[in-house]
C-alpha cells in the first residue's frame, strides 16, 4: 500500500523526470523547433501539476526555467537571466498554479463522489436490513421484543439495544434489552424511575443496557412513546445518528404493533367470555330452569299420583339431553380438528330441541322450516338454535302459553325466524322494532344482544292474547347453504 508520504516523494521525482525528458527531447529536435524552445516544457509543467499538485508543479516550473536559461537561451551553457527568463518563469508558474488548482478540485470532486457512493451503499445496506424487519405478532411478547431488538442492534451496527417505552393509557414504564447478560424479559417500572433525556440512566437501566458508548434516539407512535439506546456505537457522527433515528422509529412501530395485538387479544378473550356466559345462559341454564320448575311442581303435588314415575323419567331424559348439549358446547370451544360429521338437518335438530322443551314444560311446540332441506354452517346453526331456544323458553316462562310456534324460513336477504305464542304477551303492549328495543332497553336483553352481534334485527308484537318475535339475520352471517 502506497503511503501519503511516499506518494508525495514519487510526485516530486515525477516532476524531475518530466523536466529531464523535456530537456532530452528538446535537444533531439532543437534544430526543427527553434526558436519555440519551450514547446516540450509546457507538458513537463502540466503533468506534474495535474497529478502531483502545487509542489511538484512549481518544482517543474523552476527546473524548466533553469534548464531553458542554461541550455537553450543564448548565450547557451551559462546563466544570463533576463526579462525573457522572468516572463517564462511567470508563465510557467501561472500554468502550474492553474493546473494544480484544477487538479485539486478534480481530486476533491472524485473524493466527494467516492464518499457519496460509499454513503449511498451504506444507506442501501441499512434500508435492506430495515426492509427485512421481523414480524412480531406472536404469543410470547417478551421473545418477540428481544428478537426485534437484536435485529435493531444488527441494523445499527451496535453490540446491543434496549427500549424504554410507555403507553399513553397506562401509568407504567416498560423496558426490554437484547443484551446477552439480560434475562430478556419485558419488565414494568414506575415512570419516575426514568430520568429526562440527557441525564444519566438509573443503575438498573444502565446494567441492563451494558457499558458505553451509548447512542440514544426517541420515538413516538399513535399509542406509545419512548427511546431506544444502543451500546458500542458512537453518537458523534451525523451518519450514525441518522441510522439510529431510523432504527428507533422502526422499533417504535414494532412495539406499537405488539401493543395493538395485545389489546386485540384481550378484547377477543373478553368477547369469548361474554359469548360463553350468554350461551350457557341461553342454552343449558334455561333448560335447567325448566327442569327445576318441573321438580317443584312434582314436589307440590300429593304423593302417590300415577304419572309421577313417567314424569321423573322424562326429567331424567331431559337432564341427559342437556348433558349432551353441554358436552357439545364444550367441544365447540376447542380448536377444530377437522370437518365435523353431519349431525342431521336443521329441521331435525330443531324438532329434537322442541320435543325436549315440550316434555319439560308440558306445552306443545310446533317447528316449521322452509325449505325443509335448509342447512346452515355449523357456527350459524349453533347460534340460531340458541336464539330459538331462548325465545321459546322466554315465552314458556313468562307468558304461560298453551302453544308455541316457530317458523324458520330462508329469504333472499338472509334468514327469518318467527316465534309466536298465545300467552299473556310482554308487560308493554304494542309493536316495537329493533331500534326502539335498543333505545328503551326493552325485550329479552340477551336475545337482543345476540341478534345485534350478528348484524340482525329483532321486532316484537305484544298483545293481551299473545306475542310475536321476528328475527332477521343477513345472509353474510348465516351462510345459508353449507358447502
Amino acid at each position: 500500500m502506497v503511503t501519503p508520504r511516499r506518494s508525495r516523494t514519487l510526485a516530486y521525482l515525477g516532476a524531475v523526470a518530466a523536466v529531464l525528458l523535456a530537456t532530452i527531447g528538446t535537444f533531439a529536435i532543437y534544430q526543427w523547433i527553434e526558436p519555440s524552445i519551450s514547446l516540450l516544457f509546457f507538458p513537463a509543467v502540466l503533468v506534474p501539476a495535474m497529478y502531483g499538485g502545487y509542489g511538484p508543479g512549481f518544482l517543474a516550473t523552476v527546473l524548466s526555467t533553469i534548464v531553458l536559461a542554461y541550455f537553450f537561451v543564448p548565450p547557451r551553457n551559462q546563466f544570463d537571466v533576463g526579462i525573457d527568463d522572468l516572463v517564462r518563469l511567470a508563465v510557467f508558474a501561472v500554468v502550474a498554479f492553474a493546473t494544480g488548482w484544477l487538479s485539486s478540485r478534480r481530486r476533491r470532486a472524485e473524493e466527494a463522489q467516492r464518499k457519496s457512493l460509499s454513503d449511498l451503499e451504506a444507506a442501501i445496506n441499512t434500508l435492506r436490513k430495515v426492509s427485512g424487519w421481523p414480524v412480531l405478532i406472536a404469543a410470547d411478547t417478551a421473545a418477540s421484543v428481544r428478537r426485534m431488538l437484536e435485529h435493531a442492534a444488527n441494523v445499527a451496527g451496535a453490540a446491543a439495544a434496549a427500549a424504554i417505552w410507555e403507553a399513553e393509557e397506562e401509568p407504567w414504564l416498560y423496558m426490554a434489552s437484547s443484551s446477552p447478560t439480560d434475562r430478556g424479559a419485558v419488565t414494568k417500572h414506575s415512570p419516575v424511575e426514568l430520568p429526562p433525556p440527557g441525564e444519566p440512566l438509573p443503575p438498573d437501566f444502565a446494567r441492563r443496557l451494558g457499558p458505553g458508548p451509548h447512542a440514544t434516539a426517541g420515538f413516538r407512535t399513535e399509542h406509545l412513546s419512548g427511546r431506544v439506546c444502543f451500546t458500542g456505537i458512537e453518537s458523534s457522527t451525523p451518519d450514525t445518528m441518522a441510522i439510529v433515528n431510523v432504527v428507533a422509529r422502526e422499533v417504535g412501530n414494532s412495539l406499537d404493533q405488539l401493543y395493538l395485538a395485545d389489546r386485540l387479544r384481550e378484547l377477543a378473550i373478553r368477547e369469548d367470555r361474554i359469548r360463553l356466559a350468554r350461551d350457557l345462559h341461553d342454552g343449558v341454564l334455561q333448560s335447567l330452569t325448566g327442569v327445576r320448575l318441573e321438580l317443584q311442581t312434582i314436589a307440590a303435588e300429593p304423593t302417590g299420583e300415577p304419572p309421577l314415575q313417567d314424569r321423573l323419567l322424562a326429567i331424567e331424559r331431559a337432564l341427559a339431553i342437556e348433558q349432551r348439549e353441554l358436552r357439545l358446547f364444550i367441544e365447540d370451544l376447542k380448536p377444530p380438528a377437522g370437518t365435523p360429521a353431519d349431525a342431521g338437518s336443521l329441521a331435525q335438530r330443531l324438532d329434537e330441541m322442541s320435543a325436549r322443551l315440550a316434555v319439560e314444560w308440558k306445552v306443545p311446540i310446533v317447528v316449521r322450516v322452509t325449505p325443509a332441506e335448509l342447512s346452515l354452517s355449523s357456527a350459524a346453526e349453533h347460534g340460531m338454535r340458541l336464539m330459538v331456544h331462548e325465545a321459546v323458553v322466554n315465552a314458556l316462562k313468562h307468558a304461560h302459553p298453551s302453544k308455541v310456534t316457530v317458523d324458520v324460513a330462508a329469504r333472499n336477504a338472509g334468514l327469518a325466524i318467527v316465534v309466536r305464542d298465545d300467552g299473556r304477551g310482554f308487560p308493554v303492549l304494542g309493536h316495537f322494532d329493533h331500534d326502539e328495543l335498543v333505545r328503551h332497553n326493552a325485550g329479552p336483553a340477551s336475545l337482543r344482544d345476540r341478534v345485534t352481534a350478528l348484524g340482525g334485527r329483532m321486532a316484537i308484537d305484544s298483545t293481551a292474547s299473545g306475542s310475536r318475535i321476528e328475527i332477521t339475520l343477513p345472509s353474510d352471517q348465516t351462510s345459508l347453504l353449507r358447502a
